[in-house]
């Protein structure tokens, strides 16, 4: 888009979505630019699906992020520390701001990113009063479905694993290479508090490291080898429907909370 058509887009009254993931090792067989790969695609393929009913415009994705440190053990990994993310993203948000626009929703694509996206998200709406979205894209996929049509066996999803697999399947199946993809980092951890596999029926009670709690041998947490491009085209096409019931939602909401009339004496914050 060129200026004056951002200015219209403004005008508008339009959305942005601002993508982002990481630069980190995926195993053996994945590219390390999966995640924002993911984020990314399904942003863009929602942003289209929705474009008719909302305006709405996605920005070039973040394609770095934060991750533990164990991940750079292999090469690949580039992480940026949290407070600068923190920083990067908000600034972000405050030049969006700055010119007007405000609805902006943030789609995540990696694992170690919600809490740094949380304290953003936050402190925007505190300096600025507009309060943007978050979604991470493993919050759009169905449990139970996941459940009943997974091949791999607990353990088996995580990180580099049969659904990221078959998802980059299906984006650029050019980018996998499935000859070095082998179940050796599956997850062997079963913690009854702590669940790593994405997919278990187990309800997290408490937070650890899954890089701490499992021994990886190329970078990866889970089990590709039962990956397929047909799944991976379902996984996706359930994330790019879950962001459009995201994107009208967050865009209905924006616009009624906008205009109301708040009770309160105090107006300051």
């Amino acid at each position: 888009m060129r200026s004056p058509e951002i200015e219209q887009f403004i005008n508008d009254g339009g959305m942005v979505i601002v993508p982002i993931g990481a630069c980190e090792v995926h195993g053996r067989h994945l590219p390390v630019i999966t995640d924002t790969e993911m984020a990314y695609s399904a942003a863009v393929d929602a942003a289209r699906k929705i474009s008719g009913k909302i305006p709405v415009s996605v920005l070039p994705a973040v394609w770095f992020g934060y991750s533990v440190s164990i991940l750079k053990n292999w090469p690949g990994t580039i992480t940026i520390r949290p407070k600068v993310l923190i920083d990067l993203m908000y600034n972000i948000c405050q030049s969006l701001i700055d010119m007007g626009i405000d609805k902006i929703l943030i789609v995540n694509g990696h694992g170690n990113n919600p809490g740094v996206l949380d304290v953003v998200v936050r402190t925007i709406g505190d300096d600025f009063k507009v309060f943007a979205g978050i979604t991470n894209i493993f919050d759009c996929w169905d449990k139970e479905y996941v459940k009943q049509n997974r091949k791999s066996e607990l353990g088996g999803i995580g990180h580099a694993c049969e659904i990221e697999t078959s998802v980059m399947l299906h984006l650029d199946k050019k980018l996998v290479d499935m000859s070095v993809a082998d179940d050796t980092d599956i997850m062997k951890s079963d913690l009854n508090t702590c669940p790593v596999d994405w997919g278990s029926g187990k309800k997290r009670k408490m937070y650890l490291s899954t890089w701490y709690l499992e021994n990886s041998t190329y970078g990866g947490a889970g089990d590709p080898t039962y990956a397929t491009e047909e799944f991976g085209k379902i996984m996706h096409e359930m994330t790019v429907t879950g962001l459009c019931e995201v994107i009208e939602e967050f865009y209905k909401t924006q616009n009624e909370l906008k205009n109301r009339k708040l009770k309160r004496k105090c107006q300051k914050f």
